[in-house]
């Protein structure tokens, strides 16, 4: 298991709900249990937590999805996803690591202590504070509860440490994607962890918070002395003997000292971005945690509590597409949910509006699913509400043959390559070429600045080097993904005829046309995965040292290699000609797109998408024929 793997079961999921003493069975595990003793209260007097967990841009949109979860019987939603932290970028462009740093919450993005007060920026903290002050009345009034999710200890700006240097603790960067060092503060420093308790409390304060949950040793955070940070372990030396469990369980500690200060008992969570290497570290901290406390899912007396549903950005392998429902793979982790009835249950949303996932966690609330059978109806019957009884059967068939294709393409593993190959090193809007270490800036910075990349420009135009390593390799790698990105365009064409039967007969019920649009581009961003994979295979089969020598005797075949290529330029070509032609034409939005050019990143392709699209046609038909540099051509 990969570093980025593992982050599959902390950014695409929530960590909360974390009870010391674990509720007895319930009728109806997605609400609170025990609801015939009084609400949220079960038979042991536990309630079990019902955690939902969504991206929202506006607080209407917060207000409505809130709405939906107390109707489905949630006790908390996350109020943390909050506006980038774009500043931390902006200290060097150059540098994509804070990319990842900027994607999630911390304490001092939302509460600055009077100690941090001159380098962190105090309009955004205060619009934070905002935010979830306002969602958190929203939670009131329907009667649920709010959480947290953010990562910590989170590194803070190098000019912290200069004016502060015993606050310094380890370095928590990438090593491999990163320009420069960065540090998270020392968790051992009492001064450091006053200011914790004094913002958490403030914090509280203005939205009483119950659950924290945090990522840590990932994304831009990290622990003194873990071995599971990414640089190594490191830290100051003056900490190093201390145990390292009393490091954890301090700070884990304090931020629920700091809620108590404002009135409140919390429950707090850590979980590691690591991997296994860290399963013996976590294991030494587990005994000696307190009270509402755990470390990777589990409290001290080693159970693991919670139960997750759904899927978001990270593991969708769908991106960047937005609404393609995976019905069958949520109804079996529901299933599993009702299976762990003593756990609490966290479900994640990648976006508010999910009326497949809804209906289903409808079916779910009137009764679990026991097994196959129990799953398999309630899976029809959610597509009964959504299309109508009589389209039940054929509305399952799309959505069963949308689970195949993206499970095909999730089976390749290792990090999601729709995200971390098509987004994050831009494959869907950079052109195939031959030579791109030769490209002009003109043809270049459109995309190279939006690379997850920082190493060297050799590094940079492998198309293949994702997060520090070539997740696919060699002609066998080109081999196995080309055939497995075909399995998943075959299951998606096969649901759209479907679609476009059951829409001879009841229309857009169920948003079967949106659904239809959705799939098309699904297709374009598979095929575009296929064509960049097979592409740089060939180059890496390619002599560079050697010209070709060519000889004007007739007739002669060309290179293999250099059919081999032309047909996967024209291809790609072709497959970006069809995707602008579906933005051109679809009613409704087809990606996930960054709300403005200035707020393109690395996890965001811009607003012109379009046009970086033709522009990147246009490029590679400029640099068609560099091919000719490398291989022998025909001569017939």
């Amino acid at each position: 298991m990969t570093r980025f793997q593992s982050m599959l079961a902390v950014i695409a999921f929530s960590w909360g709900c974390l009870t010391a003493a674990l509720p007895e069975a319930s009728a109806e595990p997605l609400g609170p249990v025990g609801e015939k003793q009084g609400r949220g209260v079960a038979a042991t007097g536990v309630a079990r937590k019902v955690l939902f967990n969504c991206p929202t841009s506006t607080l209407e949109e917060f207000r409505a999805f809130a709405g939906k979860a107390a109707a489905l019987g949630a006790t908390h939603v996350y109020i943390s996803d909050l506006p980038k932290s774009r500043w931390l970028w902006d200290f060097d462009r150059n540098d994509p690591y804070p990319n990842w740093g900027m994607l999630m919450a911390t304490i001092f993005k939302v509460v600055i202590p009077p100690e941090l007060a001159d380098f962190l920026p105090a309009g955004y903290c205060r619009k934070n504070l905002e935010i979830v002050r306002q969602r958190s009345a929203i939670l009131e009034k329907l009667g649920l509860k709010a959480a947290f999710l953010g990562k910590e200890p989170a590194y803070l700006p190098e000019s912290v440490f200069q004016a502060h240097p015993d606050w310094r603790g380890p370095r928590c960067e990438h090593p491999r994607r990163s320009r420069h060092t960065y540090y998270a503060p020392c968790i051992d420093r009492p001064e450091v962890l006053s200011m914790y308790r004094r913002a958490v409390a403030e914090l509280c304060r203005a939205a009483p918070i119950e659950l924290f949950s945090f990522l840590t040793n990932d994304s831009g955070s990290g622990i003194c002395w873990s071995v599971s940070l990414y640089p190594g372990q490191n830290g100051p030396a003056w900490c190093r003997e201390r145990a390292y469990a009393g490091r954890v369980v301090g700070f884990l500690s304090t931020i629920q000292e700091g809620a108590r200060d404002a009135g409140l008992e919390a429950e707090v969570s850590f979980h590691y971005g690591s991997g296994t290497i860290s399963e013996a570290e976590i294991a030494s901290v587990i005994p000696y945690l307190r009270p509402g406390q755990a470390i990777n899912g589990k409290t001290s007396d080693g159970l693991a509590p919670v139960t997750t549903v759904g899927t978001n950005f990270y593991d969708c392998w769908t991106n960047p597409v937005l609404g393609v429902p995976q019905v069958f793979r949520v109804a079996e982790q529901l299933q599993a949910a009702a299976q762990d009835e003593r756990a609490n249950l966290s479900v994640v949303f990648s976006q508010p509006d999910s009326p497949e996932l809804f209906a289903l966690l409808r079916q779910f609330r009137k009764k679990p699913f026991r097994g196959f059978t129990d799953r398999m109806e309630a899976v029809r019957s959610a597509a009964a509400e959504l299309a109508g009884e009589e389209n039940a059967e054929a509305f399952v068939g799309v959505w069963e043959k949308i689970d195949r294709a993206v499970g095909t393409v999730r089976s390749m593993g290792v990090d999601p390559l729709m995200l971390v190959g098509t987004i994050n090193q831009r494959w869907i809007t950079r052109p195939l070429v031959p030579f791109p270490m030769e490209l002009k800036p003109e043809e270049k910075d459109y995309y190279r600045k939006f690379q997850f990349q920082a190493n060297t420009e050799e590094e940079a135009a492998d198309l293949m080097n994702l997060q520090g390593f070539e997740v696919i390799n060699g002609f066998s790698g080109s081999l196995l993904a080309g055939n497995l990105f075909n399995q998943a365009v075959d299951h998606l064409e096969s649901a759209l005829r479907d679609i476009a039967g059951l829409k001879e007969k009841v229309g857009d019920r169920g948003g079967l046309d949106r659904l239809g649009w959705r799939l098309k581009a699904l297709i374009c961003f598979y095929r575009n995965a296929r064509h960049t994979i097979q592409y740089q295979d060939i180059l890496d089969r390619t002599d560079y040292e050697h010209p070709p020598v060519e000889e004007n005797i007739y007739p002669m075949d060309g290179d293999q290699k250099l059919r081999e290529i032309q047909i996967v330029t024209r291809n790609e070509i072709d497959n970006i000609n069809e995707l602008v032609d579906l933005f051109e034409k679809s009613p409704f939005p087809l990606v996930e797109l960054a709300p403005s050019k200035e707020e393109e990143d690395i996890f965001l392709i811009g607003p012109d998408i379009v046009e970086q699209l033709r522009k990147k046609v246009r490029i590679m038909l400029r640099h068609e024929r560099d091919v000719d540099r490398l291989y022998k051509r025909r001569q017939g």
